[in-house]
C-alpha cells in the first residue's frame, strides 16, 4: 500500500473507501459500507455564521447512520452486545482511502447524540470534534493580565482549561488588556473575532487556533477536469452589505473602587463560606482590601479566592453565638470604552470585539471589513468532487473555463457527504480581503 495523495482523489476514476472505528470497547469495531455503514457526512469550518466571517466558532460534527441488525446499535435493548456501552462520549475515529492506497486519519470524534429504535432498520449518530468539549467546560479562573499577545493568551486560557491546544505563532498582535468573561463559547468567540482567527481540529483530532491569512503558499489548484461540478458565483448590483460598523474598544483603570458590599450577613459559630460573589464591575485587575465589619464578637477573614469576575470568602465567628457582620472587597477594575467607527449607510457589516483595544489595530481590522463589502465575490461557495486531504485555513485556486472564472481563497468551510461515492460542499473566503492584515 502506498500513500494517499492529491492526485489519488483528482482521479477521474476512483474507488473511495470510509472506515469508523467505534469505541465501544477497548478494541474499536471497525464499521464500514461491507457491515454497517450506511453513509456519513462531517462539517469542517473556521466560521460558521456568514454575517460574521470572522471567529464565528463552532465545533467540527462528524454524522453517520448505521444497519441496525437485529437492534445491535439500539441503546436500550438488552440482548445487543453493546448494551450498556452505547452512551454520550464514546471515541469514533473516521479514516477514508483510495483503493491500493493506506487508511488515513480524518479527526477524532465523541458521540453527543445516538438513536436507535429496539425494532429499528438503522441508528443514527452525530459526534462531535474536542471543540465541542471545550465549549462546555467551566471557564478557567484565568487572571487580567497586561500587554500580552493573543498567542500566548490563547495558549495560557486553554491551558488552564487542561486542554491543549496547538496555538499559531503568527497571532502576535499584543492586546494591552488580556482578559476572559463569560463561558468558554463566548470567550472564544469574542477572542477569535478579535484575534481574526479560526479554530478546528486538524486530522488527528488536536485542537489548532490559527490566523486568517493569504500569504501561505497555493495549497492545491481545483480544475473542471478534476474537482469542479458546480460553482455558486452569483453577480448582483444589490450588495448584501453597503458599509461596515467596527465596535472596538479603549482600557483604562479607575481609582481604587468598592467592588462588593455585602450586608446583614448572618455568621454562624465557626466557618462559614461565602461562594461566587459577583464583582460590581468586570474584568478586576487586582484586589486590594477585604474590609469585614461585625457585631459583638470580631468576624475574620480565613481565606479568598478572587478571579476577574467572581470571589469566593472564608471567614470566622470565634463567639458561641450567630453575629451580624457586613463584607467590603476593593479593587482596580478594568474600564472598557466603547468606540463606534461606522459608515452612513443602510446595510452594515457589523463586528464588535472587546479584543480590539487600539487604534492602530482597529483601523487595520476595518480596512479588512471594508475589503469584504468591497469584494465583487468576497466568498465563493462551489460543489466538488472532494478532497479530504485539504484542510481549513489552506490556500486554493479555482480555475475553471467552464465558469470563465479563476479565484484565489481561503477555505473557509468544508462539508463532505460518504455514500460509497465522496461530494463536498467547499466555501472560500477570496484571498484579496485579507491581504491587507498581512
Amino acid at each position: 500500500m502506498r500513500p494517499l495523495v492529491d492526485a489519488d482523489f483528482n482521479a477521474a476514476s476512483r474507488e473511495i473507501s470510509m472506515r469508523l472505528d467505534i469505541y465501544l470497547d477497548e478494541t474499536p469495531l471497525e464499521v464500514t459500507k461491507q457491515n454497517y455503514l450506511i453513509d456519513s457526512s462531517w462539517l469542517e469550518e473556521g466560521s460558521a455564521d456568514s454575517s460574521n466571517p470572522f471567529g464565528a466558532v463552532s465545533s467540527n460534527e462528524l454524522s453517520f447512520r448505521l444497519y441496525n441488525d437485529n437492534g445491535i446499535f439500539s441503546p436500550t435493548n438488552p440482548s445487543s452486545p453493546y448494551f450498556g456501552k452505547i452512551r454520550n462520549g464514546i471515541k469514533v475515529i473516521p479514516y477514508i482511502k483510495v483503493e491500493g492506497t493506506e487508511w488515513v486519519q480524518l479527526g477524532e470524534y465523541f458521540v453527543t447524540d445516538w438513536e436507535a429504535a429496539i425494532t429499528g432498520t438503522y441508528a443514527d449518530v452525530i459526534t462531535n470534534d474536542q471543540w465541542y468539549q471545550i465549549f462546555s467546560s467551566a471557564a478557567p479562573n484565568y487572571p487580567v493580565t497586561l500587554s500580552l499577545p493573543f498567542n500566548e493568551m490563547l495558549y495560557g486560557v486553554y491551558d488552564l482549561m487542561g486542554h491543549s491546544i496547538q496555538v499559531s505563532e503568527e497571532l502576535t498582535e499584543v492586546l494591552p488588556v488580556a482578559f476572559i468573561e463569560g463561558t468558554p463559547l463566548d470567550f472564544t468567540q469574542e477572542m477569535l473575532t478579535g484575534a481574526l482567527a479560526f479554530c478546528t481540529c486538524d486530522k488527528v483530532g488536536r485542537p489548532v487556533i490559527s490566523p486568517f491569512i493569504s500569504n501561505r503558499p497555493v495549497r492545491a489548484t481545483l480544475t473542471d477536469a478534476d474537482q469542479i461540478k458546480v460553482v455558486n458565483a452569483k453577480q448582483s448590483t444589490t450588495k448584501t452589505y453597503e458599509g461596515v460598523e467596527l465596535t472596538y474598544v479603549i482600557p483604562s483603570y479607575t481609582e481604587v473602587s468598592k467592588l462588593v458590599e455585602l450586608t446583614d450577613i448572618e455568621v454562624a459559630p465557626g466557618t462559614t463560606k461565602i461562594l461566587n460573589i459577583a464583582s460590581s464591575s468586570t474584568p478586576v485587575l487586582k484586589h486590594t482590601l477585604v474590609d469585614i465589619q461585625s457585631t459583638l464578637e470580631k468576624v475574620s477573614l480565613v481565606t479568598y479566592t478572587a478571579s476577574s469576575q467572581l470571589l469566593s470568602f472564608e471567614i470566622m465567628n470565634p463567639s458561641q453565638v450567630s453575629v451580624a457582620a457586613s463584607l467590603s472587597v476593593y479593587g482596580i477594575p478594568v474600564i472598557f470604552t466603547d468606540v463606534v467607527i461606522s459608515d452612513n449607510s443602510a446595510t452594515l457589516l457589523k463586528v464588535k470585539s472587546r479584543y480590539i483595544q487600539t487604534v492602530e489595530y482597529a483601523m487595520k481590522y476595518r480596512e479588512l471589513l471594508e475589503n469584504v463589502v468591497n469584494s465583487p465575490v468576497p466568498f465563493l461557495t462551489l460543489s466538488i468532487r472532494g478532497n479530504p486531504l485539504l484542510n481549513i485555513g489552506d490556500r486554493v485556486q479555482v480555475n475553471s473555463t467552464n465558469y470563465n472564472l479563476f479565484f484565489d481563497g481561503v477555505i473557509q468551510r468544508m462539508s463532505y457527504n460518504y455514500d460509497g461515492g465522496l461530494s463536498c460542499e467547499m466555501t472560500l473566503m477570496n484571498s484579496s480581503i485579507l491581504e491587507e492584515v498581512v
